[in-house]
C-alpha cells in the first residue's frame, strides 16, 4: 500500500495522500480488552495509536478464569463460488461470569503461555482456573504460598 501512495504522490497528489492516511491508520488501529484488577472493571476498547477509546464497566460477578481449547474457522469465497476453509487451534482465557457468560482477555496458540496469563488474573482477582483444554476439563490446583 505505501508504494501505491509513492506512486499515487507523483500522478495525483491527493489521491496519494488519502491512500497514505489510510494506510498509516490501518497501522495504528488496534481493538481490545482492558482490565483494572483494582477497581474490577473492564472496557472494550478501540485504539487509534497510544489513544484508547470505551466505556468503563464493572466486571459482572465472576465464577473463575476459564483456560479454552477451541478451533476458528473461516472460510473465503472466489468469484466461481469455491470456497477455502481455514481452521485454525487457539487457546482462549476468559473470565466465565455466574451467568454462564464469557469475557474473552487473551488468545494464543501456546498452551504454556495461556495457563501462566490466566494464573496471574486468577491471582489478581483471587479466583480458581477452570481447565478446559480437555473433554472433562478440571481445576487447576493452585500452588501453597504460605
Amino acid at each position: 500500500m505505501a508504494l501505491f501512495s509513492i506512486g499515487g504522490l507523483v500522478t495525483t497528489p491527493v489521491f496519494g495522500i488519502v491512500l497514505a492516511i489510510g494506510a498509516g491508520g490501518l497501522l495504528m488501529y488496534q481493538s481490545g480488552i482492558e482490565v483494572n484488577y483494582n477497581e474490577r472493571t473492564y472496557r472494550l476498547i478501540t485504539a487509534f495509536g497510544p489513544q484508547g477509546f470505551g466505556t468503563w464497566e464493572p466486571l459482572p460477578p465472576i465464577n473463575c478464569v476459564s483456560v479454552f481449547k477451541t478451533q476458528l474457522v473461516s472460510s473465503t469465497y472466489g468469484r466461481s463460488n469455491a470456497s477455502v476453509t481455514t481452521r485454525e487451534e487457539v487457546i482462549q482465557v476468559n473470565l466465565a461470569t455466574e451467568q454462564n457468560q464469557r469475557i474473552r482477555l487473551f488468545e494464543t496458540d501456546n498452551i504454556e503461555e495461556a495457563f501462566a496469563f490466566a494464573k496471574k488474573v486468577s491471582e489478581k482477582l483471587d479466583l480458581k482456573v477452570w481447565d478446559a483444554t480437555t473433554r472433562e476439563g478440571h481445576w487447576v490446583e493452585r500452588p501453597n504460598t504460605a
